[in-house]
């Protein structure tokens, strides 16, 4: 069995592992990346030395346990992201168990052992036509950073894409009115976006200089914008909107939300369900049903329907009482057993 340093067989699980072995999605490089680098840079604190110091004896369960609490109480992360950087080093703890050395075995195999925790499926939430307008109006497009911020958060809305497919983005992926979106798992879609948008991101593109190749969005240095960094800059947008639309106040404004929002408004208008889940990348249409759970909308119409639903004809004196009639007879009309 060969014997590696922590941090060489790191690079290994990524390289080696992740990317030729299993040639994992782009998506998933960078979300276990993201967990790399908080853990990482958690435990050089907590140990008080370099990340490049850091050695197998201080990734034991102990630490793992402590920075997941350290996700949740500090980080303020939900059960499911903290599950989700779990299972990224536990996938690593099982590539390990194979590569490192024989007295980390007992370490890594306690890692393994580590429960994920149980989550409740949230509804989701979204926000409204005005929420979404207040927050577009709050951003200074005067300055370039401004037009930026205003054309991300605008695409997001009109594409519903996720954020990592937003921050893929270069110039090519313009095609006419088309945004081409590269989702999970590889898969490709094109989604149509308004013509105004459509010039507003071209002239961007004069403005900034951006190359084929390049980001579309970036930062001052021309490097990649990273989600926390759109994630401060929506808060920043979303508390100036604050000011003039009250119902933000206090909200949670998250650019996955904006996702939300843009299917919520598709079934409001009355688009299939099938339609908004190629729209939004979903592999299975039974995923996207939780926007109809979620849909008060919709629940308060059917239940309106319902009201208006008259009344069960009563039986001829004549004919003999049935009970199963009688429940047949109470039920909705066919139309309201279809939606």
């Amino acid at each position: 069995m060969h014997s590696f340093s922590l941090s060489t067989l790191v690079e290994r699980f990524f390289c080696d592992f992740l990317h030729r072995q299993r040639n994992v999605s782009p998506h998933t490089l960078t979300a276990y990346a993201d967990t790399f680098r908080l853990f990482l840079r958690f435990l050089a604190e907590r140990r008080r030395q370099s990340i490049d110091r850091l050695n197998f004896q201080d990734l034991d369960a102990a630490a793992v346990l402590d920075f997941l609490t350290h996700l949740e109480k500090t980080r303020g992360n939900a059960a499911r992201t903290r599950n989700a950087r779990l299972a990224a080093i536990r996938s690593f703890a099982h590539y390990a168990l194979g590569q490192s050395a024989p007295e980390w075995i007992e370490s890594a195999q306690r890692i393994l052992a580590i429960p994920g925790k149980r989550t409740a499926k949230p509804l989701v939430g979204f926000m409204s036509r005005e929420e979404i307008e207040a927050v577009l109006d709050a951003i200074d497009t005067t300055t370039l950073i401004g037009r930026r911020d205003h054309l991300l958060f605008s695409l997001l809305y009109q594409t519903g894409a996720r954020i990592s497919e937003i921050l893929r983005l270069q110039p090519d992926a313009m095609q006419g009115r088309f945004v081409r979106l590269y989702g999970k798992g590889r898969k490709e879609r094109t989604v149509p976006i308004q013509s105004e948008l459509v010039g507003q991101i071209r002239a961007f593109v004069r403005a900034c200089g951006i190359q084929p190749g390049q980001p579309l969005f970036a930062n001052r240095r021309g490097v990649r914008l990273t989600r926390e960094a759109v994630a401060l800059r929506l808060d920043v947008a979303v508390h100036k909107a604050e000011q003039t639309c009250s119902s933000l106040h206090g909200r949670r404004i998250t650019p996955h939300v904006w996702r939300h929002t843009t299917a919520m408004h598709l079934l409001h208008a009355g688009v299939p369900i099938e339609v908004i889940a190629l729209w939004l990348g979903h592999e299975q249409p039974l995923t996207t049903h939780a926007y109809i759970e979620a849909d008060h909308t919709l629940k308060d119409r059917c239940a309106h329907l319902l009201d208006r639903t008259p009344a069960p004809r009563k039986a001829r004196l004549a004919a003999p009482f049935s009970r199963l009639l009688s429940f047949l007879e109470a039920q909705p009309g066919r139309n309201y057993a279809q939606s």
